[in-house]
């Protein structure tokens, strides 16, 4: 597996969440005044930025083993269609 494309695709998406985050908190205004609501919009960038690191890091590993697992069984597929020429030629 590459992992520069994974890494890559995870800071993508982490970027792209990082966006999100920065929207979301800027659309949803909270009505409250308490400590606890200050600073939302560095908690929501800091959640989806983190999500979007965890889907793209996971994505990109599960779309390369699926890419290898291809291959894999296409040379398993190439091996027994070989095979059974060879058998066949060899009944004849």
């Amino acid at each position: 597996m590459n992992q520069r494309k994974i890494w890559f695709a995870g800071v993508v998406t982490a970027a792209l969440g990082v966006g999100i985050g920065l929207v979301l908190a800027k659309i949803v205004k909270t009505p409250y005044t308490s400590k606890n609501y200050q600073n939302l919009e560095q908690t929501y960038m800091l959640i989806c930025g983190t999500g979007g690191l965890i889907v793209g890091t996971t994505q990109e590993a599960l779309r390369q083993l699926q890419a290898q697992r291809d291959l894999e069984e296409a040379e398993v597929l190439r091996d027994r269609l070989k095979n059974q020429q060879i058998s066949r030629n060899q009944k004849k």
